[in-house]
């Protein structure tokens, strides 16, 4: 009566670390991987390596106005950023995702956790979707994973159907989801909505074209045009700005944080104008200017205009300006620069 029970046991084992063989000694060793899954798993760690960082579309907006796109085709400005986490239960490769709009961080409108698997059946690269079901307590997580402590997997919704499966090819990813199997009941119409997510990811940008329409086949939500929202990964820049004062001599405000994809920060003071500062690195769809990291001086209560600006290679890695009632330089980068500047004349030696 016993052997049996060892039979069984040695056959659920072999199933439960399979892809596995038993040599003649009777030890289980891993069976060696296929050609096909050796390459998935190097497309897998490619693609981590490139995913996380934040993503900005403020070039397709600034020149969809620029180039007189229609108003109804035209796309909203969004921010997203992926932080790698590590979330103890979650299955493979963790990401907090938070989206955002209108150029304000407190506009946000998506908040997910991303888990990323290789599935060798599809050979593909799995990413199941985690909907917090407590939003608001993990809002801005990216800046405080403290925020996420003792999450489990109970504190998400997933819709089965709605996974993302990406492959690599012609040195990028394309995500998509399987046609017709992401359905999920609106909480607002209560119509069943059938969502699709094409997505294409390389070094330097995302584009994200998600869709719904309802079960009768009418446009819920989507660029009508079909366009995909296309956000180039941002840079980021450690700012000083120098602002001259009312008596002639400057302020100085360090540690001001910009990134390369439409970054702005503001600063006030007391006996100085309000000083803003923003950069982009521009990326010309038409024509034949060159494209170029530019850093743009305000001044005032106009957030419209730049009063001056300058500009340099988009692979530049520190850019100036001195406008004499304005002196400003961003490095790439977190570090904290700090300059060798006279503040009662605005000169100096050391210009960082």
């Amino acid at each position: 009566m016993l052997k049996p029970l060892i039979s069984v046991s040695i056959g659920a084992l072999y199933m439960c670390f399979a892809p596995t063989a038993l040599a003649q000694d009777g030890v289980v060793k891993e069976t060696a991987k296929s050609p096909t899954d050796k390459i998935l798993d190097r497309d897998m760690a490619r693609m981590m390596r490139w995913f996380p960082g934040h993503y900005d579309n403020m070039e397709q907006v600034y020149f969809e106005e620029d180039l007189g796109i229609d108003q109804d085709i035209r796309h909203n400005r969004i921010h997203s950023i992926f932080t790698p986490v590590d979330l103890p239960g979650f299955p493979g490769k963790t990401f907090y995702v938070e989206q955002y709009q209108n150029d304000n961080p407190e506009d946000v409108y998506r908040q997910r956790i991303y888990s990323f698997t290789p599935d060798y059946t599809e050979q593909a690269i799995k990413l199941n979707i985690y909907i917090p079901k407590n939003a608001d307590a993990i809002k801005g997580a990216y800046s405080d994973l403290s925020k996420l402590d003792g999450l489990k997997l109970t504190d998400f919704s997933l819709y089965p159907g709605c996974e993302v499966y990406w492959t690599y090819e012609n040195e990028s990813f394309r995500g998509y989801m399987k046609e017709g199997a992401c359905q999920i009941e609106s909480s607002r119409s209560g119509k069943t909505l059938i969502i699709t997510d094409n997505l294409q990811l390389s070094k330097t940008s995302i584009w994200i074209q998600d869709e719904a329409e309802d079960s009768e086949g009418n446009y819920v939500y989507g660029n009508k045009a079909g366009v995909p929202h296309k956000l180039r990964k941002a840079r980021p820049f450690s700012c000083w700005v120098s602002p001259q004062k009312e008596n002639g001599e400057y302020a100085f405000y360090n540690d001001i944080q910009l990134h390369d994809q439409g970054g702005r920060a503001w600063v006030t003071g007391e006996g100085h104008e309000r000083v803003g500062l923003k950069m982009r690195n521009v990326v010309w769809p038409t024509g034949s200017n060159r494209n170029s990291l530019v850093l743009y001086a305000y001044r005032g209560e106009d957030e419209n205009h730049a009063v001056s600006y300058s500009w340099t290679s988009p692979d530049s890695e520190r850019l100036a300006m001195n406008l004499r009632w304005v002196q400003a330089s961003c490095t790439l980068g977190n570090e904290e620069i700090t300059p060798g500047i006279n503040l009662a004349t605005g000169g100096g030696n050391e210009y960082n």
